[in-house]
């Protein structure tokens, strides 16, 4: 079987030198969504948990992330890779883990960035409802899905601009509302959320799981290492501060929702009332801010919607590029260098579990928010802990000038950490969901994920066999096509059958 021509040099490569740290954090915060995880996650979590140690569970994933991020960008310095942690894995592993890795991550990121059109037409259904625009939830998820489609085909740093407007508003309310929840405290502030008896139990462990869910988007800086400036120190700042800025927000918000509800009385508050952030900001600022929240609200999922996209069409150029999968997905727009195959890719598939979902009348929030959001976060999760232990593996072959810290004993604690969070959500994955213990859900998405990663497995072996040259590639994102000249170079017509 022949290998499918490679696109250009020119149609395959990604804009350079366009994105600064700040850009970076752009991406990266916004994917992450702070004022999502607030209004929506943080409150579900005082009612799923039905305890107040919340905030010390964003503080044991933040030093958990932090642990992994000390060997992650260590390894981003000497690879700069659109794919990210499937490159890494790949590098790490070896190549046909890391086809593993790819469709895994491919996957989870695709259907993270979709299941947010749930929730986005949710939200926008019941604001402009109260101004007399009642439409179906679908309807708006489709001129979200076709901004988003429309903006991810544009150049990179139009979309840092884009994200950095919202973002930068999307904070700001989200601290006036903290500093107005502790200006009225219940109780005055307390410190019982820190303690370690504030979470415990089976609760325990949907709340890291939660908490890392919350995460998700610190990673994206090495996304975009081949479109940023200086790459070698603007990713690793821009992913180390993108988890403290998110533990800040993350802790103190959770922190000022206790405080201004009281110890006591927060759970059963946050159980009665899943809107309680804004219905706090209602009662102490006035209705025009509780309304102001809730337009962010909006804009916060439309920005994360878009941040997702970007990162899913570049895992699916990078596979794209390597000729791991359909090489045209890995040609981008001569004009603005965006991967406009692998946006349109992930718009198509946007746009046909919108349609899907409305066609069988299917919940937005629970269905395809939360079911598929949640079950993305598992795939994440798992991916983390892989790449961390391709990163503990890559040094132990060659720790290229890296410290003992960054190479070895903070990747290794990160693992350990991660391992242990993983394991919590398995176990306690029907807590996360909502559902009873023994559900079939529960048990179908983990089996989901492992039959994802053996299929990639099994691919890599067929291109072991059938097609030598793009093995050799896979992991290389830019310089795939030189290794794999140099291997058809070397192998003789009619060899690759032999190996």
């Amino acid at each position: 079987m022949s290998a499918p021509s490679p696109a250009s040099a020119v149609q395959s490569a990604l804009a350079r030198d366009k994105l600064g740290t700040l850009s970076l954090l752009h991406f990266s915060l916004t994917a992450a969504t702070p004022l999502t995880v607030i209004a929506g996650g943080v409150v579900v979590m005082f009612a799923v948990a039905g305890q107040i140690g919340i905030p010390l569970g964003y503080v044991i994933i933040a030093a958990s992330l932090l642990l992994f991020s000390v060997g992650y960008t260590a390894m981003a310095r000497h690879i700069a890779n659109a794919g990210a942690m499937y490159a890494f894995v790949a590098r790490g592993l070896g190549r046909i883990p890391g086809v593993a890795a790819a469709w895994v991550a491919a996957t989870s990121y695709c259907a993270l960035q979709v299941s947010l059109y749930g929730y986005l037409g949710y939200v926008a259904q019941g604001l402009f409802a109260s101004i007399g625009l009642d439409l179906p939830w679908w309807a708006f998820a489709l001129v979200a899905w076709l901004l988003v489609g429309l903006l991810g085909t544009r150049a990179v740093d139009i979309n840092a601009k884009v994200l950095a407007v919202l973002l930068t508003v999307e904070v700001a309310v989200v601290l006036v509302f903290s500093v107005s929840n502790f200006a009225n405290a219940a109780d005055g502030v307390s410190f019982g959320a820190f303690s370690p008896t504030a979470l415990s139990g089976e609760a325990a462990g949907a709340v890291l799981a939660l908490a890392v869910i919350g995460f998700i988007g610190f990673e994206s800086p090495t996304v975009y290492g081949e479109e940023a400036r200086d790459r070698k120190r603007t990713v690793a700042r821009a992913t180390i501060a993108t988890v403290l800025i998110l533990a800040f927000i993350y802790i103190v918000s959770s922190w000022s929702i206790i405080t201004a509800a009281g110890d006591d009385n927060v759970v059963a508050a946050a159980t009665a009332d899943f809107d309680l952030m804004f219905s706090l900001a209602g009662d102490q600022l006035g209705p025009v801010w509780e309304t102001v929240g809730r337009i962010l609200l909006l804009t916060s999922v439309t920005a994360a919607a878009l941040s997702f996209h970007n990162t899913t069409a570049r895992y699916l150029f990078a596979l794209g590029r390597e000729q791991v999968v359909f090489s045209w997905l890995g040609r981008t727009s001569v004009r603005t260098c965006a991967p406009v195959a692998a946006s349109a890719t992930q718009t198509v598939a946007g746009g046909l579990v919108i349609v899907l979902w409305a066609v069988l009348g299917l919940d937005p929030v629970v269905h395809l928010f939360y079911y598929l959001g949640t079950a993305s976060g598992i795939g994440l999760i798992a991916l983390i802990l892989t790449c961390g232990i391709a990163v503990i593996v890559y040094f132990a072959r060659d720790r290229r000038d890296e410290s003992a810290w960054a190479a070895r004993i903070a990747p290794v604690l990160a693992v350990l950490a991660m391992a242990g969070v993983m394991y919590l959500s398995v176990i306690h994955f029907h807590t996360l969901l909502g559902v009873e213990k023994g559900s079939l859900l529960p048990k179908l998405v983990p089996i989901v994920f492992a039959v994802l990663a053996l299929l990639g497995a099994g691919w890599g072996l067929f291109l072991k066999r059938a097609r030598p040259e793009v093995y050799a590639g896979i992991g290389h994102g830019a310089k795939a096509p030189l290794v794999q000249a140099a291997e058809r170079a070397a192998v003789p017509v009619g060899a690759a059958s032999e190996r």
